[in-house]
């Protein structure tokens, strides 16, 4: 069984004067939006474990009048 092997590159040709600054705002927005997400998770746990229970006293309730 034999093997050939291409020596042919990708080709992606020449991107556009306006197409890195495109490409640029999608990664940083991307981060930003990513950042958010797991500073928001961070942030609910770290809340979630630090509660404390509350406890809830029932007062009596008067009687109604008739």
């Amino acid at each position: 069984m034999t093997t050939t092997r291409t020596t042919t590159t990708l080709h992606f040709g020449n991107p556009g004067k306006g197409r890195g600054w495109k490409d640029a705002f999608l990664v940083a927005f991307l981060a930003v939006v990513l950042g958010a997400f797991v500073a928001q998770i961070a942030t609910s746990h770290r809340t979630a474990v630090a509660e404390q229970p509350v406890a809830a006293a029932t007062a009596a309730a008067a009687p109604a009048r008739g």
